[in-house]
C-alpha cells in the first residue's frame, strides 16, 4: 500500500460528496443530511453542489485535502478559517445550493425544519479558530493512518496561517474518532447536549475540542 496525499482538486467533487456524507452520519446509520434530504439523487446533486457554489465556504472543495491509496482517493478532511477572505457562510452556501438544485423557499424552509433539532448543539467558534471539518475514510481503506496523516497536515497548514487556536466538531458517542483526534493534540473543550438533537440522530449532542496551534 502506498499511500499519498494532495490538495483537492475540482474533478474530486463526486468523492468528497461522499467524504461529507460519510462525516455527517459519524458513527450513526443517519446523519444531518440524510435527515435533511431523505432523497438520495436530490441529496448527492445538493452537495455536489454545495461543495462547488461560490469561490470559499466551510465546504468548498479548495477547502479539502485528499489521501489516495495507490492512486485512488480514500479518505479526507477540510480545514478553514471563517474569516478568510471570500469566505460565505453555510447559511449562504447552504441556500445558494439548496436553489441550484430546484428546491423553492418553501422546500428549504422543510428542509431546515428536518435539521432544527440538531443546529440546538452547534457552538460558535472560539476566537477566529483554525477549523477541521468533514473527516471521513472510505471503508476498504479505514485503520490505516490516513486521518493521522491529513489531521497533521492540515494542523500544520493552520499554523502557517498563523492561526493559534485549532478546532474540531464530532458527535457524542463516536469514540474512535474522538481517539484519533486526541493522539494529534486535540482535547475537549466542553460539550452540548440536548433533548432534540438526541432524538433525532441517536446521540447526546456534539463535543468541541480544541488545541493550541502556536
Amino acid at each position: 500500500m502506498k499511500a499519498s496525499t494532495r490538495r483537492a482538486t475540482e474533478r474530486d467533487v463526486p468523492f468528497l460528496a461522499e467524504i461529507v456524507l460519510l462525516a455527517s452520519r459519524s458513527h450513526l446509520p443517519r446523519g444531518v443530511w440524510d435527515l435533511a434530504l431523505p432523497d438520495g439523487a436530490l441529496r448527492r446533486r445538493f452537495l455536489e453542489r454545495l461543495l462547488v457554489t461560490g469561490t470559499a465556504s466551510w465546504c468548498h472543495w479548495t477547502k479539502f485535502r485528499v489521501a489516495e491509496v495507490d492512486g485512488v482517493p480514500a479518505a479526507a478532511l477540510s480545514g478553514y478559517a471563517e474569516d478568510e477572505p471570500g469566505m460565505m457562510s453555510e447559511d449562504e452556501a447552504i441556500a445558494a445550493a439548496f436553489t441550484a438544485v430546484g428546491l423553492d423557499a418553501h422546500a428549504q424552509a422543510a428542509v431546515l425544519g428536518n435539521i432544527g433539532p440538531f443546529l440546538t448543539c452547534l457552538m460558535p467558534p472560539i476566537g477566529s479558530p483554525w477549523i477541521i471539518e468533514w473527516v471521513a475514510t472510505l471503508a476498504p481503506y479505514r485503520r490505516r493512518g490516513l486521518i493521522d496523516l491529513l489531521l497533521r497536515e492540515m494542523l500544520d497548514e493552520g499554523r502557517r496561517q498563523g492561526r493559534r487556536r485549532g478546532q474540531i466538531m464530532v458527535i457524542a458517542g463516536n469514540v474512535t474518532a474522538q481517539r484519533a483526534y486526541e493522539r494529534v493534540g486535540f482535547v475537549m473543550h466542553e460539550a452540548r447536549y440536548t433533548a432534540p438533537f438526541e432524538e433525532l440522530p441517536g446521540a447526546r449532542g456534539l463535543h468541541r475540542l480544541s488545541q493550541r496551534l502556536s
